[in-house]
């Protein structure tokens, strides 16, 4: 079990068979991640390769209204989105070993 801290308000989890991203912004956001795979090609050789990326998820499932406490929540969340979007740009390889790392020795 691993957990990394993104900010005050956001990390990363593993229970060794997974990653899952925890936050207290609140029920109505999502805040996640996605591994896309994606074959490329090296046009050199011209042999391919399979990049992976990971690629940050941000939603709002509920209602937030316009004014007061609602668009303040909303502004805040959206920063920790920045920033948990900006930790994945600056440490993508070292995630990306984790994920394929899971289930197996800690990295």
């Amino acid at each position: 079990m691993e957990i990394r801290q993104v900010s005050d308000s956001v990390a990363i989890y593993s229970d060794g068979q997974r990653l899952q991203v925890i936050h207290n912004l609140g029920d109505e956001f999502i805040l996640d991640f996605d591994f896309q795979i994606e074959e490329v090609v090296n046009i050199d050789d011209l042999t391919t390769h399979v990049v992976g990326d990971i690629v940050p998820i941000f939603k709002v499932s509920g209602y937030c209204s316009r004014s007061g406490e609602d668009m303040y929540r909303l502004k805040w969340a959206i920063r920790q989105f920045e920033i948990f979007e900006q930790y994945l740009n600056d440490y993508q390889t070292e995630l990306v070993e984790w994920l394929g790392n899971l289930g197996g020795e800690d990295v």
